[in-house]
């Protein structure tokens, strides 16, 4: 049986036709090529950002190297082996003093001597500002001193802080 197809049923017949086959285009070329696309546009961005950083540290380079300079001259690295325990109790004192704290006790404990690690008790009164100040300062100190422990009692009718702590050296300089 032969059918004829009228001009607008061909017309339908063709936008379909056309429709299911750009669908197909689409579906099987255009659309991979498009998340290749954007993977690529996304890992050049990520690389870009990294790029970035590294060249502001590029930049910064002359001044790490002379900071780095200026701290492996410095005397707290040069001293002998023997002074690595009267450096990091020297180091807490002056920290201390720059944090405007008053240091009651310090003494080094003999029985924390492992794990290649010196620890200190010390015993201070302060502000919670200075102790603030002072935690920060020892946790960034050169001398790669850590707080293992760190307890902060309030005093009757004063405004200051009773403060405990155990500080630990790391010899690795040593």
């Amino acid at each position: 049986m032969h059918t004829i197809f009228k001009k607008r049923e061909k017309i339908i017949f063709y936008i379909t036709i056309s429709l299911i086959a750009f669908s197909l285009v689409f579906n099987f070329f255009l659309s991979p090529l498009l998340g290749k696309y954007e993977a690529l546009n996304k890992e050049v961005n990520i690389n870009r950002l990294k790029l970035e950083k590294y060249l502001a540290l590029l930049s910064q380079q002359k001044e790490i190297e002379d900071k780095y300079a200026k701290l492996s001259l410095s005397p707290e690295f040069v001293k002998d082996n023997s002074d690595h325990l009267v450096t990091a109790l020297a180091a807490l004192e002056n920290l201390a003093k720059k944090a405007d704290i008053k240091i009651v006790d310090m003494r080094p404990e003999a029985t924390q001597k492992r794990n290649d690690q010196d620890a200190i008790e010390l015993r201070a009164e302060g502000s919670m500002e200075n102790y603030t100040k002072f935690i920060y300062d020892i946790e960034n100190s050169l001398l790669l001193l850590k707080i293992k422990r760190f307890q902060l009692t309030a005093k009757p009718n004063a405004q200051s802080l009773d403060g405990s702590f155990t500080v630990i050296q790391s010899n690795i300089l040593k």
